[in-house]
């Protein structure tokens, strides 16, 4: 999965700042919240090299799932 951390390039659109290049960080979903089915953690690596976890909204963060992990059935 990926989500929005930030722009790189902004374009002026009449009084607005718009962003045209967005930046992305990139992880691996760990855990859903039995909670709040939207908040999720995130394993990921940070431009460091360092490894952390994320916790993200999907009602605050802009999230993009790249690929679904298959289902194993009986668990």
């Amino acid at each position: 999965m990926r989500w929005l951390t930030g722009h790189s390039v902004y374009e002026a659109h009449g009084d607005e700042l718009v962003g045209a290049e967005p930046l992305y960080r990139y992880g691996i979903v760990m855990e859903v919240s039995k909670v709040d089915p939207t908040a999720i953690v995130v394993h990921s690596v940070a431009p460091t090299k360092e490894l952390r976890l994320v916790i993200l909204s999907d009602d605050m963060d802009e999230i993009d799932v790249l690929s679904r992990g298959d289902k194993i059935h009986g668990k």
